[in-house]
């Protein structure tokens, strides 16, 4: 197969080619010149570091948001991995965000049509269900039952999840419109190996109160393999799959942290919880995906309060 990566040159994209590039002929896009690439890594001023890309395959810089260019860039292309997009939730960046991400969606949809493309994988978000992260009322958006599933109404208030809900919507219309394959993956935060052996040897803190984005991650290669899954699967679906961890970031058993923080989840939980469950269900990732995450924090220590307190 011939797959399109957009925002290759980011720190997901190369993973995404390090992951497909074995099965598949790969085509990279990416706004960027590839001696200027930065990746996230949380640290500095901007949060990112510069790391020069040298791609051994197609290489197009390309505006996301440009027709022409995408469309140049997609020619013979079987199937898009879309991971471009404005990863921040301001609201003083918003009309940034929206360009970025909602425009730059529909335009990959809209010539992946013109060049007969099988398939999109959109990069959604947990912060699709709204109110993850960049919250701006005092209080969180009221759920119904936990654990969190896909089809929880979403309840936006920042502009990067209001941009991929709307995502998720583009790519519900080209399948009914057009037949085309769209996948819409909500990836919670992705924990690189080197933050993962971190946590292992120094821990997870005490949880004190409840966490608006329900202590969820995803090891960067359990997310590799999800997309792998996604590009290959024979049957799709258009509903939002989340691809997150197989435990939470909390050191307590699941079920402990909703009858401390929110106990009132606990008459109408939709599923059995045990051990240190994840509040944001993989369950349709499993059926739809055959998506089975490896990597655990179960080893981890626990920080006590008093320790993480300084």
């Amino acid at each position: 197969m011939r797959i399109a990566i957009t925002g290759a040159a980011g720190g997901l994209g190369r993973r995404a080619t390090e992951k497909l590039e074995q099965r598949h002929e790969l085509v990279l896009i990416d706004r960027v010149d590839p001696d200027e690439a930065t990746v996230f890594v949380g640290t500095g001023p901007t949060g990112r570091e510069r790391r020069p890309l040298s791609p051994h395959w197609p290489y197009h810089r390309v505006d996301i948001t440009s027709a022409d260019q995408v469309e140049a860039a997609l020619a013979g292309v079987d199937a898009v991995v879309h991971l471009a997009g404005w990863p921040a939730g301001e609201w003083v960046d918003a009309r940034t965000i929206m360009d970025a991400n909602v425009m730059g969606t529909f335009t990959v949809y809209e010539c992946a049509v013109r060049q007969g493309v099988r398939r999109v994988l959109n990069a959604s978000s947990i912060n699709a269900f709204g109110s993850f992260y960049w919250r701006v009322q005092p209080t969180a958006p009221i759920r119904s039952r936990m654990p969190l599933i896909e089809d929880e109404p979403r309840v936006a208030e920042d502009p990067y999840s209001l941009s991929k809900g709307i995502t998720e919507d583009i790519g519900w219309t080209y399948r009914r419109a057009f037949g085309i394959e769209a996948i819409n993956l909500r990836f919670a935060g992705v924990v690189h190996e080197p933050q993962y052996a971190r946590l292992l040897e120094e821990g997870l803190p005490s949880s004190r109160a409840w966490a608006d984005d329900l202590w969820s991650w995803v090891h960067v290669r359990d997310w590799m393999d999800g997309i792998a899954a996604a590009v290959e699967v024979p049957a799709s679906t258009s509903e939002p799959i989340v691809l997150g961890g197989a435990d939470t970031r909390a050191p307590e058993d699941t079920l402990d942290l909703i009858s401390r923080f929110r106990p009132e989840f606990l008459s109408e939980l939709r599923e059995p919880l045990p051990g240190r469950s994840p509040l944001l269900s993989i369950t349709r990732a499993r059926a739809f995906l055959g998506y089975q995450p490896q990597y655990t924090l179960s080893e981890a220590p626990v920080i006590p309060a008093a320790t993480a307190d300084g």
